[in-house]
């Protein structure tokens, strides 16, 4: 009997020790989450493809494995990943189309390729701005934005007009083909299946620049083969489908404009350059920054959220800042309008009430030491405190938030505007 009892103290005891380690845990560890907690049921199973049971939540984002008939890929988040699935029936309707006899004869008077037709890819960026983290987390903490930051980001600023805009040609999503005219006959091809000219993924970017190549080498036009509906088909890229800059203009040309968008916006000239030089950003992403930055009217700070997104050091950063820069957009045209813009580590609204606005595009929010120093930041003093996500926080994370007096939105949806 007294063994027992011992027994059973001793097992309290261990059940209370450990209890009390689990209560003490500061912060949470970023945890594998299933494929259908981050994405609907639609989008994770369909026609000839399949996404991974098992995401990793790295940087607040999913790391997707998407596997499929055409090719693997690895989105990192949930928009990507819906952007991934979109563009497999335009792969397949390529390869459909180069298949057919008319197109082999039309190969058949093509010219030999100049160059090697591959998009300029970056499989795994590196850090190369100030040591910067890798994810879209380095946007939860203090970002220096002074002018060495800005300085970092630019490439070359003593380079012609010329020099520039061939150094931007090296950015990803870029096709390196440069034959007179075959560019305008990639983007064309491009407006016709409804897909993004400057995608970055490499299965896609081939397809595009093999089916272009024929048609322009061979001076002939080429029909393409009927395309298969998908899921979220109509998703082209996270810039407007009516946005139609991005197949009708030049690329030197759009960068240009870009470029001067963001001195029209108060940028100095070393931050607009930087930007629009960043080679994390492809043609239509930046653009679809700066259209969203435009959408905020006559908000002050903008030249100063511009510099911060020329620091981007990686793909994932670029589209973070993009998708922030959609939301607050959305935030001002249709939930309260905003007096300021402001580099707080990510971009944040200031409404005319005196409130602070966060959007955040990510997936899942774990309570981080990260995130938990973001959310206490004393500079975020304000009348309201509201943080805006795409995805959703963990249970510990809300309640932390939440403790600290912000309203958490989750699970937003935001159209990327015109």
């Amino acid at each position: 009997m007294w063994n027992r009892r011992l027994a059973l103290v001793v097992t309290v005891l261990i059940l209370a020790l450990v209890a009390g380690a689990q209560a003490q845990q500061p912060y949470e560890t970023p945890p594998v989450l299933q494929a259908t907690d981050l994405a609907p049921a639609g989008l994770v199973t369909g026609q000839g493809y399949s996404v991974a049971p098992e995401v990793p939540t790295v940087w607040m984002l999913g790391e997707f494995m998407l596997k499929a008939d055409v090719g693997t890929f690895t989105p990192h988040g949930l928009e990507l990943l819906r952007i991934r699935v979109a563009e497999l029936a335009a792969i397949r309707q390529l390869d459909d189309t180069s298949k057919t006899a008319e197109f082999a004869k039309a190969a058949g008077r093509a010219a030999v390729r100049p160059v090697a037709s591959t998009v300029n890819m970056l499989a795994h960026p590196v850090d190369t701005i100030s040591g910067m983290p890798a994810g879209v987390g380095r946007f939860f903490q203090r970002v220096k934005l002074g002018g060495e930051a800005v300085a970092d980001a630019a490439t070359a600023p003593d380079k012609s007009g010329m020099e520039r805009t061939a150094a931007a040609g090296g950015r990803i999503g870029t096709a390196t083909i440069n034959a007179l005219g075959y560019e305008e006959e990639r983007r064309h091809l491009a407006k016709k299946i409804n897909v993004d000219p400057y995608t970055t993924n490499p299965v896609l970017s081939e397809k595009l620049d093999s089916v272009a190549w024929v048609a322009f080498s061979a001076k002939q036009a080429v029909n393409l083969t009927t395309a298969a509906l998908m899921p979220y088909s109509m998703v082209m890229s996270t810039a407007s489908l009516t946005n139609n800059l991005i197949w009708d203009m030049k690329p030197a040309d759009l960068i240009a404009l870009n470029r001067k968008k963001a001195t029209d916006m108060g940028a100095s000239d070393e931050a607009a350059e930087a930007l629009t030089e960043n080679k994390y950003y492809s043609i239509s992403v930046l653009t679809a920054l700066m259209a969203a930055l435009e959408r905020l009217g006559e908000v002050g700070g903008r030249a100063e959220v511009i510099a911060l997104a020329a620091t981007a050091a990686n793909e994932d950063q670029a589209r973070f800042l993009m998708g922030a820069a959609q939301m607050l957009a959305h935030h001002h045209e249709w939930v309260t309008p905003l007096a300021a813009l402001m580099a707080r580590g990510t971009m944040v609204g200031k409404t005319v009430a005196g409130g602070l606005v966060v959007g955040a595009p990510v997936d899942y929010v774990a309570w981080t030491e990260n995130v938990a120093n973001f959310a206490r930041r004393p500079d975020f003093a304000a009348s309201s405190l509201d943080i805006w996500l795409t995805g959703r926080m963990s249970p510990r994370a809300r309640q932390e938030f939440e403790r600290i007096g912000w309203r958490v939105h989750e699970g937003t949806q935001v159209p990327a505007g015109n």
